[in-house]
């Protein structure tokens, strides 16, 4: 009797140390997929009321910030677009087997980005209301 119980809590030790340290994150690799597509979103966005903002105001080589113009800084933007929310790099990120450290520092990263999109796209949205 005393064996069967043993052999069973090291069945059910084993089955815990799988479960918690070697099942795939799930949960949190489709939070990652939807913040990504998020984040892909708000910038296209974003660009596009820029652009609108730089034709409406004749504002292409005007400062958004001290030394960078507005041209200039959309041009950037469709650059780390290119680089960091493309459709290539969405499907490459699907393929990859990530673990849930590399998960959660992805995912800081895209809360990030979509931080910094929100403010700006407020800002914009404020410029072109006056």
């Amino acid at each position: 009797m005393e064996i069967t119980i043993g052999f069973i809590g090291i069945i059910l030790t084993v089955f815990i140390i799988k479960k918690t340290f070697y099942s795939k994150p799930n949960e949190e690799f489709e939070h990652l997929i939807v913040l990504f597509k998020s984040a892909q979103k708000l910038s296209l966005e974003v660009q596009k009321e820029l652009e609108e903002l730089i034709t409406k105001n004749n504002a292409w080589d005007n400062e958004i910030f001290p030394g960078i113009k507005y041209g200039s800084y959309l041009e950037e933007m469709k650059l780390s677009f290119k680089k960091n929310l493309s459709n290539d790099l969405f499907a490459k990120l699907k393929e990859l087997s990530l673990t849930k450290s590399n998960i959660a520092s992805m995912t800081k990263s895209l809360e990030n980005q979509f931080e910094a999109l929100s403010q700006m796209q407020s800002q914009i949205r404020i410029i072109l209301r006056q």
